[in-house]
């Protein structure tokens, strides 16, 4: 038997485990989603929603149970399940989430669906732990409200260890697969210190749970999740890159694609010529350099796969171009499929595009001759803060008197979310054009369309340079165009709902 200060102490070390735990399981759970399903707010909202819903029917559930049967056995089996049922998720969570993502097109309701199969039981099994370890801890009602007080502030103080040590650490050096499995492991382990001196099988029983947890964790680690390049998959701290190959269009030149979100690639270069344009779009940065040919540096927004950046070092070794992306681990991922070298002139910073914009127009050192957007991951996967006026009027002030903003953006011309985009470029920029990148006739079409805004009223005409030029100038939209949408501002950027009805 376990003495009261001995009981006590475990209570109470289960309690910060299993709310430190709460939390390391959402924050993994959102990595396992993405790539399936994206980083959106949408995806994020159904997830924290999922598990709070689990864990309110967990406390109720708890505090009916424990009344009714207050055994620290009981509390050790619900433990000891909620680790298996993890274990179940970490094993089932990928071909799960392919199947949904294949067969339920709405994202609301797949979010929702995937988030409630992978977590709503593992998130109810721990919510009852909170009640069921008051009402074991109870000595008399005198005496209750600092009990409840005290078992809470620790269950709080492992959920705010749990979501930095999850965001800080654990992401950043295991995969959420492994990471899935230590939650399963610290929950067997606290299972078996609740046991105490029971029976030998049931302390087994627990035991076999955290080894298997081990194992599991472990395996995930040291064996790749692809044996060849084409489907390699690894996770950074803000990513979940896949890295294939395949023939181009029509050709049997290889091209290799970087990934980060299941909506399309986010990078493509050609295997045998590596400073090549593949992407249509990418090749409509170059309307920069028509529209001002004396330009000497660039800013990109968003490094991807480096293809612009390095086009541009390539072809215009004169020009230094300056790239801002948020995480390192695409850049090293750039380094190393995408051809990626340091390059005379070439500056990269590693950070959020918005920071880098808002300290460096402060400190007016810098100024561009062209900025280069190309941020948006996907179609829905929009960081809103690089779509509102007040960035766009700080991207016009870090750019020279006749500078050139070329923006990539993946909408229709009648879409909602290009609608409000515009609006905000307009709102900053005296002249806007719009330049689909496929289809240049047409309305409807999701697709790259490029913006190009111009710093000066005045645009002179420029005889096209070349051949290549001309047929970049023909995709101008030449119709009228008249937003529908309001600038997006920072207090009201709408771009999950407009993005999603696309």
């Amino acid at each position: 038997m376990q003495t009261g200060v001995v009981k006590g102490r475990i209570l109470m070390l289960s309690s910060f485990v299993c709310g430190a735990c709460v939390m390391v399981l959402e924050l993994a759970g959102s990595r396992v989603v993405a790539p399936y399903m994206g980083t959106s707010l949408v995806v994020w909202t159904s997830l924290i929603g999922v598990v709070m819903l689990a864990l309110t029917l967990g406390y109720w559930l708890g505090g009916i149970i424990s009344d009714k049967y207050p055994s620290i056995e009981l509390l050790s089996n619900i433990i000891g399940a909620a680790a298996v049922v993890t274990i179940v998720v970490g094993l089932v969570a990928n071909p799960l989430l392919a199947a949904l993502s294949a067969g339920v097109r709405n994202v609301y309701a797949a979010s929702v669906i995937a988030s409630a199969i992978l977590f709503a039981v593992p998130g109810a099994l721990l919510g009852m732990v909170s009640p069921f370890i008051v009402r074991l801890a109870m000595h008399s009602v005198a005496s209750s409200g600092g009990t409840v007080g005290k078992f809470s502030a620790m269950s709080s103080a492992g959920s705010i260890t749990g979501t930095f040590l999850g965001g800080f650490v654990l992401i950043s050096f295991f995969s959420s697969q492994a990471i899935i499995f230590m939650v399963a492991f610290a929950l067997g382990v606290v299972a078996i210190l609740l046991r105490g001196s029971s029976s030998k099988a049931s302390r087994t029983a627990m035991a076999v749970i955290a080894i298997t947890a081990a194992v599991l964790g472990g395996f995930s680690e040291v064996k790749p999740l692809f044996s060849k390049l084409d489907g390699l998959t690894f996770e950074t701290h803000y990513n979940t890159i896949r890295i294939m190959e395949r023939a181009a269009r029509g050709t049997n030149l290889g091209v290799r694609i970087l990934q980060t979100d299941p909506m399309g690639a986010q990078s493509l270069m050609y295997i045998d010529s590596p400073d090549d344009l593949y992407s249509d779009y990418t090749k409509f940065y170059d309307l920069a350099f028509h529209y001002k040919p004396d330009t000497k540096n660039v800013l990109m927004l968003g490094g991807g796969g480096y293809c612009v950046p390095r086009h541009i070092t390539a072809t215009r070794p004169h020009i230094d171009v300056d790239v801002v992306e948020l995480d390192p681990g695409i850049t090293q991922a750039a380094r190393d499929y995408f051809n990626l070298t340091d390059r005379p002139g070439q500056r990269i910073f590693h950070e959020d595009a918005r920071i880098f914009l808002n300290r460096e127009s402060a400190a007016g050192e810098l100024k561009y001759d062209a900025v280069f957007g190309d941020v948006f991951g996907s179609s829905y996967s929009i960081p809103f803060h690089l779509t509102t006026v007040e960035c766009m009027r700080i991207i016009r002030s870090m750019l020279s008197d006749d500078g050139v903003f070329v923006v990539n953006i993946i909408s229709s011309l009648d879409g909602e979310l290009f609608s409000g985009i515009y609006s905000s470029i307009a709102a900053a920029f005296p002249t806007v054009m719009i330049y689909p990148a496929t289809y240049p006739n047409s309305i409807g079409i999701r697709q790259n369309i490029m913006i190009v805004a111009i710093a000066s009223e005045d645009v002179p005409y420029r005889t096209p340079e070349n051949d290549y030029m001309a047929q970049l100038l023909m995709h101008r939209w030449t119709n009228r165009f008249e937003p529908g949408i309001a600038a997006f501002t920072d207090a009201f950027a709408p771009v999950e709902k407009y993005s999603l009805s696309l």
